[in-house]
């Protein structure tokens, strides 16, 4: 608690006033149930009221994609994006193409809209440069990490995002925070370049109004 704490506090003075909290969620992951995950997050949200009134924590999963996933999602053992009909979904960094499209479709079937999350990461993605627009197609969105834009996991993943920006299919940008030093919850830089490069209103709604769609269960 303290440590998440300290995540709201740096998250806060960059200046994010929303955050989406999404645990990781694996088949192994036993305790990591909806009931103990709500009992956690309740009392994250009241540490946020006392200190930070003007924070906004809303709670979902980060799924790993497994075969049971989405059936599990429907019947509310894993969980969508603040009970939204988004969920954010990883893969393998190994995957292939022909499972990361099942995956989706698959998701989709359930009702839901998948939210591939850091897309960069994914060998098959950045290799295969029509999987992108296949996974659009079907009905998936697209979510990078900040730090990637910013060059910290490399060229070829910063060239991906840079790629993927200009033509428009980003619809989000996350810390993807884990811990204060090695992946702390920083944006601003990353919009301030975002904003600089591609435009105000691209940077408004992947840094911003996309995020708002989802915790409301609005169409993006």
């Amino acid at each position: 608690m303290a440590q998440a704490a300290d995540l709201i506090r740096m998250a806060w003075d960059n200046g994010t006033r929303t955050i989406i909290t999404t645990p990781h969620y694996r088949g192994e992951y036993r305790k990591n149930t909806p009931e103990h995950l709500r009992s956690v997050f309740d009392e994250l949200q009241e540490f946020a009221a006392r200190n930070f009134p003007d924070m906004n924590l809303y709670l979902g999963n980060e799924i790993y994609y497994e075969s049971a996933a989405p059936e599990r999602l429907y019947d509310g053992r894993i969980l969508s994006l603040n009970q939204s009909n988004y969920a954010l979904i990883e893969f393998r960094y190994h995957s292939e193409r022909s499972q990361i499209l099942t995956a989706v479709s698959e998701i989709i079937r359930y009702g839901y809209t998948p939210v591939i999350a850091h897309a960069e990461r994914y060998d098959v993605m950045r290799s295969d440069r029509d999987l992108v627009d296949d996974v659009l197609e079907q009905g998936a969105l697209i979510q990078l990490n900040a730090d990637s834009i910013m060059g910290c996991q490399g060229f070829s993943v910063k060239h991906f995002c840079q790629n993927l920006l200009k033509q428009g299919k980003v619809h989000f940008v996350a810390s993807d925070a884990h811990d204060t030093v090695h992946r702390p919850p920083v944006l601003r830089d990353c919009f301030l370049r975002v904003h600089k490069k591609y435009g105000a209103d691209y940077a408004a709604r992947i840094f911003y109004s996309n995020a708002q769609a989802v915790i409301e269960n609005r169409t993006i």
